[in-house]
């Protein structure tokens, strides 16, 4: 064969791997926000208020040049990209939302369910954002939340200082992080989601409870207590401290492990659900002068039923609130039946809230102590 011909046939081949990329933009020349947050906008004007933070990549590092960590900036616009775009045209260099980490919507937002459902659903639509972001209600403001992060003790450069909150990592069950994912999930599966509450401190941002979404609608909120009382019901329980009162004294308790077992009785037109959960843990801390080794089989005894009165009583206080009060299947018995006994959910799941709202759910809590504590 020609070698000529051999020649061009090789530079036809390599011509692909020579190309270089024209739209190729410099990481160090694109704004990644770590948040946004969205307000209905009370004055004149555009819809919202839209405040975005991201990372100042002159703080990052050993030879930074500026000490600034996070910039946030606002604009008033029609939706969030809009205001994105609007935002962009302000700064050096544009947005780009693949690293989003975390949305945040005000207090006014969460007061109409379309509102709320139009936000979610376009961000869900967006190919660009993660749809691990983690959904947050503000207290007030989305963007008095997202102003107050630089005088908060808590700052993360890297990953964002209410991701970093939101990530998993810390180990509670007084809020419950959840995702675009889940979030839309559990609306579409059982009509309710909780999305963890968020409010400013002088020095800090705290995280507490839960604000409760029925089809896409605010209408309650869950303290503390109540929303670990939640994650128990649902099964979800992760380590936490149980205080409870024993004898004259106060015992503290810290879970090391929990499992829960559904069992659904019907008995001629009557459902009924019976929810089995199995706690193991040890004694943080407690006070009993007569015996401080407690090696009494039955006190220990009676100290895990002590324990279990206490979380029987803040479990059946929400089962109350989220029956009688809003209708609202928060602990997933609709998924389950759906799941399990299509049979039944075929007969009743037209009238779900109803007949949720009058089924008679028997929590069952057994305790174990396995650790002994710190004596007083």
């Amino acid at each position: 064969m020609n070698k000529k011909i051999i020649y061009l046939s090789i530079i036809i081949i390599l011509i692909p791997f020579m190309t270089g990329c024209w739209d190729m933009q410099e990481i160090n020349q694109i704004l990644f926000p770590y948040s946004i947050g969205i307000d209905l906008n009370e004055g004149e004007g555009e819809r919202y208020v839209i405040t975005i933070t991201y990372p100042n990549i002159n703080a990052i590092g050993k030879n930074a040049t500026q000490e600034e960590r996070i910039h946030i900036v606002s604009t008033v616009a029609s939706s969030v990209f809009e205001g994105a775009t609007q935002l962009s045209t302000r700064l050096q260099y544009p947005f780009n939302f693949k690293m989003l980490r975390v949305l945040v919507l005000g207090k006014n937002i969460t007061n109409d369910a379309g509102t709320v459902k139009e936000i979610i659903d376009g961000m869900s639509r967006d190919f660009s954002i993660s749809k691990k972001v983690r959904i947050l209600q503000a207290e007030d403001s989305a963007e008095d939340l997202l102003l107050s992060i630089p005088n908060a003790k808590r700052q993360e450069v890297i990953e964002g200082t209410l991701f970093s909150m939101l990530s998993g990592k810390r180990s509670t069950s007084r809020y419950t992080p959840i995702t675009l994912t889940d979030f839309i999930r559990e609306i579409d599966l059982s009509g309710v989601a909780i999305a963890p509450r968020a409010a400013t401190g002088v020095e800090d941002i705290k995280f507490f409870g839960g604000a409760i979404f029925k089809d896409y609608e605010l209408i309650g909120y869950l303290d503390e207590v109540q929303n670990r009382a939640l994650t128990i019901l649902k099964g979800k329980w992760k380590s936490d401290l149980v205080v409870a009162s024993f004898q004259d004294m106060t015992i503290s308790y810290i879970t090391t492990g929990s499992k829960m077992k559904r069992k659904f009785i019907k008995n001629n037109e009557e459902l009924k659900v019976r929810l089995e959960i199995r706690v193991e843990g040890a004694l943080q801390e407690y006070i009993h002068r007569e015996n401080p080794t407690l090696n009494n089989t039955e006190l220990i005894e009676d100290m895990e039923k002590a324990i279990e009165k206490e979380l029987t009583k803040e479990t059946n206080q929400v089962l109350e609130m989220l029956q009688k009060e809003y209708k609202s299947d928060a602990i997933g018995i609709g998924e389950y039946i759906s799941k399990f006994h299509p049979k039944v959910w075929k007969e009743v799941g037209n009238d779900w809230d109803e007949v949720f709202a009058d089924m008679d759910i028997e929590v069952d809590i057994d305790v174990k102590i396995r650790r002994r504590g710190l004596v007083q």
